[in-house]
């Protein structure tokens, strides 16, 4: 058994709070991530744990990105609303009406500020 300075009790807490969160059941991510973070992230695990298959990830996600307006978000081009200004403009509602409207496919999430407001009007 390798030799440490470190002390039993700090050993234990460290191994317990790794067990905690070990094996990962979900990564989830933006798909542009894809050819590297969650290649590696895969790499990376059969790696370290090369028998032990119970210590590799179970599942990853990639997110799609979501347009404004059939258009890519851009704080450059002007196209761009944050979470709080678009909770501020059109409320709870209108940000489930809208969210819920942006499309459920493999497609990129479109989020239509002509659907927030007329879904806040309707209510």
């Amino acid at each position: 058994m390798p030799k440490t300075a470190i002390k039993k009790e700090a050993l234990e807490k460290m191994r317990n709070e790794f067990t905690y969160w070990y094996p990962v059941n979900l990564r989830a991510s933006g798909k542009d991530l894809v050819p590297n973070h969650l290649t590696y992230y895969l790499y990376n695990h059969t790696a370290i744990w090369p028998t032990l298959k119970e210590m590799w990830p179970t599942g990853i996600h990639a997110n799609g990105h979501l347009l404004l307006n059939s258009e890519k978000m851009s704080k450059s081009t002007g196209n761009f609303l944050t979470l709080t200004d678009a909770l501020d403009k059109y409320g709870a509602d209108g940000m489930r009406l809208a969210l819920a409207n942006a499309g459920d496919s493999i497609e990129d999430a479109n989020f239509e500020t002509q659907v927030a407001d007329s879904g806040v009007l309707r209510l």
